[in-house]
């Protein structure tokens, strides 16, 4: 018998589901300027307040509006994501903490490898190990983009993925934030940056990390706009997608053929072509990053709502333990090469933020601990990390598969 048929709100009720989902989205934005919303992240309480929701039975684990979500929404937030990523700007900003992003990538690359062998993901291990990655290159767009790609679309496990993803991303924060107020770290990883921050801390932090989130007025013609440029990098993203895998099917190349369930790929491509051709009338548009995070807001609370808890546990610990061994992989890189080069211990922590976890947390913590001149690079990788691992995770997805 179709649980889904028992939720108070039934999956036919499309205007009732909308109604609840979008105030799932404004809860999340609400919830990140209270104390449990920034110790937790609006993100882990969509998702556990639409997990609840469902498990209550006030609404389904399965409707159409979902599947529109699914197809729709998570497409048209990727563009919007990704129309500052000016990689023109990128690399001259960050300087030498490119490198320290690279060997931080290959971190996470080495922690993926290494949870795929070690813990038994099931059937689709390589998906869910090459999305995870992806989400921890870029971020929560990359974990959307990556899965949608690889055509991973079981709820219950896209939603343990997620609840392990989160959980394991917070007590990755609280544990790069509290490494470096350590004394013994200190003294193993000597900090220029931090000594001049501790013996300025009386002075006033610049508001730059609140310049860097765009917080400026936003216009109907903006939105407008960037709505209109969005479903233009979808529209071409899955045409091409569909025109190349039209031709492997047609000339029996299977590798070619397999572009036709790449559409996530093409649409980032565009939105980077946009954003770094077009760069100047990009940043006179205002309200893209809050309108991809709006419509991703409603994708979490839909992940949630898909997770059927009893069938969820079992999916859940594995995936936690993947997520453990990436995680710890990652940092070990990080601290090895911030050793062997003498990399100053703040930027390795902020840009093993930038990779792990995105820019807005990297530039948070680069703002709160004083590190003045970290914020701008600290976007500036986080974006990089946006704009490189959908594409990182696709490729580790075939990778490992073979």
């Amino acid at each position: 018998m179709d649980t889904a048929a028992f939720s108070l709100i039934t999956p036919d009720q499309t205007y009732g589901l909308l109604a609840l989902f979008l105030g799932l989205a404004a809860f999340g934005f609400w919830s990140e300027k209270t104390k449990l919303g920034q110790l937790l992240s609006g993100v882990i309480l969509v998702i556990l307040a639409g997990l609840t929701l469902s498990n209550l039975r006030v609404i389904p684990f399965a409707a159409e509006f979902y599947d529109v979500v699914w197809s729709y929404a998570v497409p048209l937030a990727i563009p919007l994501l990704l129309f500052r990523a000016d990689l023109r700007r990128i690399l001259p900003v960050a300087g030498p903490m490119l490198i320290t992003f690279v060997i931080a990538t290959l971190g996470t690359i080495g922690g993926v490898v290494a949870g795929y062998h070690l813990i038994d993901l099931g059937p689709q291990a390589a998906k869910i190990a090459s999305t995870l990655g992806a989400s921890w290159i870029g971020g929560s767009m990359n974990f959307a983009a990556t899965s949608r790609a690889l055509d991973l679309d079981d709820g219950t496990l896209i939603s343990a993925m997620a609840a392990a993803d989160n959980v394991g991303g917070t007590l990755f924060l609280l544990l790069i934030v509290t490494l470096p107020m350590m004394a013994g770290v200190r003294k193993f990883f000597p900090s220029p940056i931090m000594d001049a921050a501790d013996a300025a801390k009386a002075e006033p932090v610049a508001d730059e990390a609140e310049t860097e989130d765009g917080d400026a007025h936003i216009h109907l013609f903006d939105l407008a706009m960037l709505l209109g440029l969005s479903a233009l990098c979808c529209f071409l993203g899955f045409l091409t997608a569909n025109f190349l895998g039209g031709i492997g099917e047609a000339a029996d190349m299977e590798w070619l053929a397999n572009f036709s369930s790449y559409g996530m790929l093409f649409l980032t491509l565009y939105a980077l072509v946009i954003a770094n051709v077009f760069t100047k009338p990009m940043e006179r548009l205002q309200g893209d990053f809050q309108l991809g995070m709006f419509f991703m807001y409603v994708f979490f609370g839909v992940m949630g709502a898909g997770a059927d808890v009893v069938l969820m546990i079992d999916t859940a610990l594995p995936v936690f333990g993947f997520v453990g061994i990436m995680a710890t992989v990652h940092l070990l890189v990080v601290l090895t090469a911030t050793k062997i080069f003498k990399v100053d211990l703040a930027e390795a922590m902020l840009v093993s933020n930038a990779v792990a976890l995105g820019p807005a947390t990297a530039a948070a913590q680069a703002a709160a601990q004083g590190w003045r001149t970290l914020v701008t690079p600290a976007v500036m990788l986080g974006v990089l990390g946006y704009a490189s691992a959908t594409f990182i995770g696709v490729a580790l997805s075939q990778w490992l598969a073979g």
